[in-house]
């Protein structure tokens, strides 16, 4: 145990003896690389941050929200959880999204690729560095903007969330209306079978069965009353009125049933029917911007003193390391070539 401590302060004592042998060089090597990379951060392109902070909404669903008193979320101003957010920033950070900000924002022009023949691939690549995304630990998003001019900045900024809300809305009303057509088609469909069974109905009641069920009981009633006092004019007449119960019966129970169904496949319908209107006519908004982007007052980017340090410091590491080797590699060229010297000259006899 004592000889492994005393070969590791050893081995300390060498690497420290070393760097002290070689303290001119690494510092001229750190030297050079600060000043050097102390040039280059002062000619990279200065770039302004821009932020805006966005919550989602817990529902989009105008109609379930508002009309329907089943739907379990109904808080249309409650914030959305992680779902949420990570489908909303699956729409921010679409192609459509990045397309339609280059269309309003004419950014092939801006980033200098209309002449490129790859200006779409070269577009994507500018579009990702400039603009990051990323959800908060509050569940919110965060989209940033890095732009040379802080006018810019801040119109990037705050455009990607008119962009992003205008590509949602349209891919809402692309569903709410086929949605729409379908449910109308149903509703139409059912009006028309609806209007059919009542006009059955109107038979029905032409010919005087109104409520089959209390008639036939009053009719009856009626008929042994009639019995009872021997009248024969009201007993015929009591029988005529239930022979035609007795014919129309069957006809009458069977449309009353259909009539019954088809009144409650209506409602169900007009239901769906009201809330298709409802998602075509309007739409919620997806989010909440609880932070809108404002100018910058002075750059965010390049963060000079952190360049200079990181390449000031991996300069001295890398001499340091390329040094130290050169020192090895000069130890065991010496030490072969004196064991070479150190060894008896062998004579070979013919």
């Amino acid at each position: 145990m004592e000889r492994e401590t005393n070969s590791f302060f050893q081995n300390s004592d060498n690497f420290f003896a070393s760097m002290l042998r070689h303290r001119k060089a690494l510092f001229i090597i750190s030297l050079s690389a600060a000043i050097i990379s102390g040039v280059v951060s002062l000619m990279l392109p200065k770039k302004y941050k821009s932020s805006t902070v966005l919550f989602t909404s817990l529902t989009n669903n105008t109609s379930r929200s508002l009309l329907d008193q089943t739907y379990e979320s109904k808080d249309y101003i409650a914030f959305g959880d992680d779902k949420n957010c990570e489908q909303m920033m699956q729409i921010i950070k679409s192609a459509d999204v990045m397309y339609a900000m280059a269309k309003k924002y004419n950014l092939y022009e801006y980033y200098g690729l209309t002449k490129d023949w790859d200006k779409d691939f070269k577009l994507r690549g500018d579009y990702y560095d400039n603009f990051e995304f990323d959800i908060t630990e509050f569940q919110s998003i965060r989209i940033t903007v890095y732009d040379k001019d802080p006018d810019h900045a801040v119109a990037f900024a705050n455009g990607i969330v008119k962009v992003s809300d205008s590509i949602y809305r349209q891919v809402i009303s692309q569903r709410s209306h086929a949605t729409f057509d379908i449910v109308k088609q149903q509703y139409d469909s059912s009006k028309t079978v609806l209007k059919a069974l009542e006009d059955s109905m109107d038979f029905y009641r032409k010919q005087g069965v109104l409520s089959y069920d209390y008639q036939v009981k009053e009719l009856t009633k009626g008929y042994a009353d009639a019995q009872n006092k021997g009248s024969q004019a009201d007993i015929k007449a009591m029988q005529d009125k239930l022979n035609t119960f007795a014919a129309y019966g069957r006809g009458y129970w069977d449309l009353y049933n259909a009539l019954s169904d088809q009144y409650k496949w209506m409602l169900q319908v007009k239901q769906a029917y009201m809330e298709a209107k409802t998602n075509m006519d309007k739409v919620i908004p997806p989010f909440f911007i609880a932070e809108r982007a404002v100018k910058p007052d002075k750059r965010s980017l390049p963060i000079r003193w952190i360049i200079v340090v990181i390449s000031t410091l991996a300069a001295f590491f890398f001499g340091l390391g390329f040094l130290l080797i050169s020192e090895k590699v000069k130890q065991r060229a010496q030490l072969l070539s004196q064991e070479k010297i150190s060894q008896p000259g062998i004579s070979l006899k013919p």
